[in-house]
């Protein structure tokens, strides 16, 4: 089992926020920073899957250079490997965020072969943006199950459960690969 987890670098919460001396910006120097709840998740049930089954984990994020604050984190959890996309720190929309990670997929992929399994947060910590995993999964062709609060892998397929809206669980099958972003309350 291959399984690729994308992480978000995000402000903690309860840090003390300021604005630039133009005001047109937050000043990040006394933020903290930390992995998005959502992923946080993502990266514990990479981490169950990889044990229940074997295989590789690789946490993946997209941000500046103190990001690799964040995949430390991930790899201190149980995580294998590690890529970081390096940016010049500015700020990232959900189109170019998922161009760039679904091209680094296809680049890893090509030399070590396909994710079984990619986990994403279900939504952005700080901006609530639910959109890059939905479409990353478009730029790869893969299925995708959003708002995921249970994750049963099989041999061939992902079998994903979200609370329904009226209560009780929708479940949905997909084949392998898969993308699935997934929810706190996962594990």
């Amino acid at each position: 089992m291959n399984v690729l987890v994308c992480v978000k670098r995000v402000p903690a919460t309860g840090g003390r926020i300021t604005l630039t001396a133009d005001e047109q910006e937050i000043d990040t120097r006394y933020l903290g920073f930390t992995v998005s709840p959502h992923e946080e998740c993502a990266v514990e049930e990479a981490v169950r899957i990889v044990e229940a089954q074997g295989g590789t984990s690789t946490v993946l994020t997209l941000g500046p250079e103190e990001s690799a604050d964040q995949l430390r984190e991930a790899m201190a959890v149980g995580i294998d490997r590690a890529i970081h996309l390096a940016t010049d720190g500015g700020e990232w929309n959900a189109t170019a965020t998922a161009a760039a990670i679904s091209d680094a997929i296809r680049t890893r992929e090509a030399a070590d072969g396909p994710f079984d399994l990619i986990l994403m947060g279900n939504e952005a910590a700080d901006t609530g943006d639910y959109q890059v995993g939905v479409r990353i999964a478009v730029a790869l062709d893969r299925p995708c199950v959003s708002g995921v609060k249970a994750l049963e892998v099989r041999d061939d397929a992902i079998v994903a459960r979200r609370e329904a809206a009226g209560g009780g669980w929708e479940v949905y099958e997909v084949p392998r690969p898969a993308i699935v972003t997934v929810k706190e309350g996962i594990n």
